[in-house]
C-alpha cells in the first residue's frame, strides 16, 4: 500500500475521475461531439450495430456522422440512415489454440475504431449501447470522458505468475483504483485519440500475448495503464451517459427514465422497437446474468451455444 503514498500516485489521483463540471470552460461551445463510432465484430452482431446506429441517428440529431467499424463486408448490413458509414477492417486475431479468438478480434477492432471517424469530436460506444439523447460534451485535449464503474482492474491479474506481469502494470496507479473508466462509452478529441489508440493497441496485444487464456481478453486493464502512461485526465460524465439497463430494470417491465442519455445493454433487441414506437412504453429486458452468458463465451462455447439463449 505504501506505493500509493508517493508523488506519482497523488499526481494520477488528481487527474482521475474528475467531475465533468470542473472541466467545462465558459465561453466555449457546450458540445464538441460530432462523430459516433460503433465497433462491431462478427456476423451475429450486425443487427445490434444497425439498431445502435438507428438510435444514434434518431435521437442524437446533432451528429455529423455515425461510423460502424466492423470485420464484416458493408454488403452484409441492411439499409441504414444517410449519416451512417460502414468501415471494414481486417486485423489479425490470435493464432493457434487460443480460446477467445473472436473476443480478441472484437477488442482489436474496438481499439482501432475511433480513428476511422472523419471529424474532430469522437465518441465511441459499444454496439449494445443505445443513445436516447444527444450527448453534449465539451471536449478538451488530453482528456477522456466516460462514466465510471467499481472494481480494480488489476484483479484481472490475480493468480498470474508475478514474473510474467508486464512492468507497466506494476508501476501503474489506475489499475489499482476501485473506480475505473468504463470502456463502453468513451469520448475524446481526434488528437487525443491519435495518442491513445496506438499505445492502447500495443498494451492490449502485449498483455494477452503474455497472459494465459483462462479469461476473456479485456481492453479495460490496458486502458487503465495506458491512461497513466500518457498522463491523460479522466472525466466522469455521470451514470446517465452509460446507464446499465439489465442491472437497473432487467426482469421487470419498466419505462426507461427520461434522464437516460446512453442505455447500455437491454436484451432481446426486439424490445427496443417498443421504445422507438414510444419512449413511454414499458420494456421487459432479461436480467444481468444473460449478458455474461452469451457475450463472454470461448470460441468453442459459442459454436455450441443455443441460438435461442
Amino acid at each position: 500500500m505504501f506505493k500509493f503514498l508517493n508523488s506519482k500516485y497523488r499526481h494520477i489521483l488528481s487527474r482521475h475521475n474528475l467531475p465533468y463540471s470542473q472541466t467545462v470552460t465558459a465561453g466555449l461551445p457546450e458540445n464538441s461531439v460530432t462523430s459516433v463510432v460503433i465497433p462491431s465484430a462478427g456476423a451475429d452482431y450486425i443487427e445490434e450495430a444497425c439498431l445502435c446506429a438507428e438510435f444514434a441517428d434518431k435521437f442524437a440529431t446533432q451528429l455529423q456522422e455515425i461510423v460502424i467499424v466492423t470485420d464484416q463486408d458493408a454488403s452484409q448490413f441492411r439499409p441504414l440512415p444517410e449519416k451512417v458509414r460502414i468501415v471494414t477492417l481486417n486485423p489479425e486475431t490470435k493464432s493457434g489454440d487460443y480460446r477467445y479468438k473472436q473476443i480478441y478480434l472484437s477488442r482489436l477492432i474496438k481499439l482501432m475504431a475511433p480513428l476511422q471517424a472523419r471529424t474532430d469530436g469522437i465518441l465511441m460506444i459499444d454496439s449494445d449501447l443505445n443513445l436516447l439523447k444527444m450527448p453534449e460534451i465539451q471536449l478538451h485535449e488530453n482528456h477522456i470522458y466516460s462514466s465510471f464503474r467499481q472494481g480494480k482492474m488489476i484483479a484481472k491479474l490475480d493468480g498470474c505468475d508475478p514474473a510474467i506481469i508486464p512492468a507497466y502494470y506494476k508501476d501503474s496507479v489506475r489499475p489499482y483504483i476501485v473506480d475505473h473508466v468504463n470502456g463502453a462509452f468513451l469520448a475524446a478529441t481526434r488528437k487525443t485519440w491519435e495518442r491513445l489508440c496506438p499505445l492502447w493497441i500495443m498494451f492490449f496485444r502485449d498483455t494477452w500475448n503474455i497472459l494465459p487464456d483462462n479469461q476473456p481478453p479485456t481492453d479495460q486493464l490496458p486502458l487503465a495503464a495506458m491512461l497513466d502512461t500518457l498522463d491523460i485526465k479522466s472525466v466522469n460524465l455521470g451514470d446517465w451517459m452509460n446507464w446499465p439497463v439489465s442491472k437497473k430494470i432487467g426482469g421487470t417491465p419498466s419505462i426507461i427514465p427520461k434522464e437516460v442519455i446512453g442505455a447500455h445493454g437491454g436484451f432481446p433487441l426486439t424490445e427496443w422497437q417498443k421504445y422507438l414506437a414510444s419512449p413511454d412504453n414499458e420494456l421487459l429486458f432479461k436480467g444481468q446474468d444473460y449478458t455474461r452468458k452469451v457475450r463472454y463465451l470461448t470460441d468453442a462455447e459459442k459454436q455450441t451455444a443455443d441460438p435461442a439463449v
